[in-house]
């Protein structure tokens, strides 16, 4: 398991870097230079929460695990509002609204195929 999110962050990290590189050239040194500790903080914790949900995923009930995935995600606009001052406009409330919808779907069961 620790092999496949290793093998996916390796291979999916250095696009975003190269594509910016592309993009802005030699400037984007200078301009990463102030931020790139709280970058790579921000790179290891998304590798720490994503090992995270893969280990529950697979250790736990799917279901569980989906629904409270979603209910971070509720948690997180949140956040996003109350703390950072991001606005709450109709598209992250249409957005906030299909979460918990989507939500029963996923823990009801699936019909079984039969021959």
């Amino acid at each position: 398991m620790i092999d496949y999110i290793a093998w996916l962050f390796l291979c999916q990290g250095p696009v975003l870097p190269l594509l910016a590189l592309a993009r802005r050239g030699r400037p984007l040194f200078a301009q990463l230079k102030p931020v790139c500790g709280i970058g790579l903080t921000g790179g290891a914790i998304s590798l720490l929460a994503y090992g995270l949900v893969i280990s529950a995923q697979a250790h736990g009930d799917l279901a569980t695990v989906a629904a409270l995935r979603e209910t971070s995600i509720l948690i997180a606009a949140l956040i996003a509002t109350l703390l950072f001052h991001e606005r709450f406009g109709r598209l992250r409330l249409t957005a906030d609204a299909v979460v918990p919808a989507a939500s029963p779907s996923s823990n009801s069961p699936t019909p079984e195929l039969v021959f």
